[in-house]
């Protein structure tokens, strides 16, 4: 198996290099498909651009005056969440990936239950995800199991196999183009 550095490098170049109708088709039925999962106000995330985008879940709430939880980066690993309830509450962040401004949206302690939604690089059926390597989502759901964490990404982005280590948390799911996958028993 190669190494997580190198998985990284060739699963970026896999995420860059696709169709751009496919990329709007998978992030539009992947958002449809995480509208139903969460009975509360789901805790989500902006995307980089090369990632999967759950831009149109925040926007149909953000219509019907329903908030999304959104993090920033308040440090290395370090995210701190905040109730977002429109996107022009949201300003250029840490690593131009837009982030609740805190000065409008208020700071939040996700509620327990709450579902999360995750990025990451790859994932594998059994819930097992490997992210960016800043190690922020890993940190938060090591501090709090309480949450439930489902993987989102594209069809490519679901292997068979994935280097994983002691530190790496399994997620409780997937939805992978649209299509819900079980992962390990919340």
């Amino acid at each position: 198996m190669v190494s997580k550095s190198e998985s990284r490098q060739q699963l970026r170049a896999l995420r860059r290099g696709l169709d751009p109708a496919l990329r709007l088709a998978e992030s539009l039925a992947t958002a449809q498909a995480c509208a139903g999962l969460s009975r509360g106000v789901p805790a989500s995330y902006a995307a980089l651009p090369d990632e999967l985008d759950l831009g149109s879940l925040h926007q149909e709430r953000w219509r019907s005056l329903r908030a999304v939880f959104l993090p920033r980066v308040v440090g290395p690993g370090q995210l701190r969440w905040h109730t977002v309830i429109d996107g022009d509450q949201l300003r250029p962040g840490a690593f131009g990936i837009p982030e609740p401004d805190p000065a409008q949206a208020a700071l939040v302690e996700l509620p327990p239950r709450s579902v999360i939604f995750v990025p990451g690089l790859a994932f594998t059926a059994d819930g097992r995800r490997l992210g960016q390597g800043g190690g922020f989502y890993d940190r938060l759901l090591a501090q709090r199991p309480d949450l439930r964490a489902i993987g989102v990404g594209f069809s490519c982005q679901l292997l068979d196999d994935l280097p994983c280590e002691a530190h790496d948390v399994r997620l409780s799911g997937l939805v992978i183009a649209g299509r819900v996958l079980a992962g390990r028993s919340a």
